[in-house]
């Protein structure tokens, strides 16, 4: 065998196991990226947490006023009087599953309701 053709055997050689190497850690870089996709989905939902706690601007008694309010599901006339003689402002957030428009402003003193068939389910500070 002449040494050119030694040399292009040894040079072949040498980029098939390049190229192998290569698609050794390709394979194992997406089998890592796999993985770590599947823990993320996988993991547990943080624990809920009362509003107070998420945010220290929310008075204990604005969380006990909620937690009276939706003590069981109230027509909408009925919680928004409660509201407003309470002292607090009100905005509908979602009617019947469907989002409303609402401004991004931040107010302490709003409370933004969700009704279901007329009646209050849920209503959250800000």
């Amino acid at each position: 065998m002449s040494t050119s053709t030694t040399s292009k055997a040894r040079a072949a050689r040498t980029a098939s196991k390049v190229t192998a190497s290569i698609a050794s850690v390709m394979l194992g870089l997406t089998a890592f990226t796999l993985s770590a996709c599947s823990e993320q989905q996988d993991a547990e939902p943080a624990p809920s947490q009362t509003e107070e706690a998420v945010n220290p601007d929310i008075t204990p008694e604005q969380t006990a006023f909620v937690a009276e309010l939706l003590t069981e599901p109230l027509p909408q006339d009925e919680a928004t009087a409660r509201i407003e003689d309470a002292g607090y402002v009100w905005r509908l957030g979602t009617i019947d599953g469907e989002p409303q428009a609402v401004t991004m402003d931040y107010r302490t003193d709003r409370l933004t309701l969700t009704t279901d068939d007329g009646l209050v389910t849920d209503a959250t500070w800000g």
